[in-house]
């Protein structure tokens, strides 16, 4: 999240990705900050090893793509 909100200040497009163990985590300090333009993707949680991870990777990349291109 708190990269996110970094990349924000800057004025770069970012897209926060949670699990679904950190989701409410992420949207607290993204309302807190006053930043709830900065969308969430989530994905299950936990990540797993290596393929399971580039697996959920695949899967959210075009939710990713979306919520960067509607910024």
């Amino acid at each position: 999240m708190l990269d996110g909100i970094r990349f924000e200040e800057t004025g770069k497009p970012a897209v926060v990705v949670a699990t679904t163990s950190f989701v409410r985590l992420a949207y607290s300090i993204r309302r807190s900050m006053n930043l709830d333009d900065i969308p969430v993707v989530v994905i299950s949680h936990p990540l797993g090893g290596a393929d399971l991870a580039r697996e959920k990777a695949s899967e959210a990349a075009p939710e990713i793509i979306n919520a960067v291109i509607g910024m």
